[in-house]
């Protein structure tokens, strides 16, 4: 079982399961030292029955293991599930390159409903620190040691966790259809859509005075569901979507917006909510 698609692609960046062919690669890698060095559970030599034993864990139920491939070249690889934990090659560091690949496979892992990402760093891996920060994890206040196989010894690691909620709040996806966009509803929008429910009222819609619960029970955990803002090209906040399931309710403005933009949002977003099953 899986949370994340086999394969995820952007541009010459793609996220793929690994295959026997990969072996070279996973024994060069998972033997350097200057990689190894920031894995605890890494055996060390690394061999092919070490590596049998990463392929078995990375089919486990909940697990995602995926190599990284820049190009064409495997460039490293990661494991999103019980634990977050990822590596590269160093002939591929200081390009950016694991940023992309988490950015890929975070957002597709929360897609459905998932628990908390931990990542665990060692303290002196200030790169994966401040990478992990940088994505919006929230670093546990007490530290732990940690059994590191490639130097047999307690190291002072760090946890880092991401709640899904937390990532949808800074991560919201944004749904471009046509001249306007969707993006999730949040709280600080409550003034500008209880205008909206003064003109459209009844049906799925609440009085304004409940709008604020009704947000908040309606905010988007991932999938195609929840309370989205509909925004025009002008930046203005046109219209509601309430997607729920394989429906969307929407409500607007003016009659001159629902005019202008229903019939692409009610056929753009029951395509997404088809796909997202």
């Amino acid at each position: 079982m899986t949370n994340l698609a086999d394969t995820l692609n952007q541009g010459d960046l793609r996220l793929r399961p690994p295959v026997d062919t990969d072996l070279p690669d996973l024994l060069r890698h998972l033997n350097d030292i200057r990689i190894v060095r920031w894995l605890a559970a890494v055996p060390q030599p690394f061999d092919t029955g070490a590596a049998d034993g990463l392929l078995a864990h990375g089919m486990h139920a909940g697990e995602n293991l995926r190599l990284i491939e820049l190009g064409g070249s495997v460039a490293g690889g990661l494991c999103i599930g019980a634990s977050l934990w990822y590596w590269l090659h160093p002939a591929f560091w200081r390009r950016g390159l694991m940023r992309r690949a988490l950015d890929l496979a975070i957002p597709a892992y929360f897609t459905h409903p998932a628990p908390p990402l931990i990542a665990t760093c060692h303290t002196e891996n200030v790169a994966s620190r401040s990478l992990l920060a940088s994505l919006g994890f929230s670093p546990c206040l007490a530290g732990r040691r940690m059994f590191f196989q490639s130097t047999q010894s307690a190291e002072p690691c760090l946890d880092y966790l991401m709640a899904p909620e937390q990532w949808h709040l800074l991560h919201p996806p944004i749904i471009p259809v046509g001249r306007a966009s969707l993006r999730p509803a949040q709280q600080k929008d409550a003034r500008q859509l209880a205008l909206i429910l003064a003109r459209v009222g009844g049906g799925v819609w609440p009085n304004a005075d409940a709008l604020p619960s009704f947000m908040e029970n309606h905010r988007f955990r991932g999938q195609s569901r929840g309370l989205f803002v509909i925004i025009d090209e002008y930046r203005r906040c046109i219209g509601m979507a309430l997607m729920t399931g394989y429906h969307a309710d929407l409500c607007f403005l003016s009659d001159d917006d629902e005019a202008r933009h229903r019939t692409n949002i009610s056929a753009a977003l029951a395509n997404r909510m088809f796909s997202h099953a």
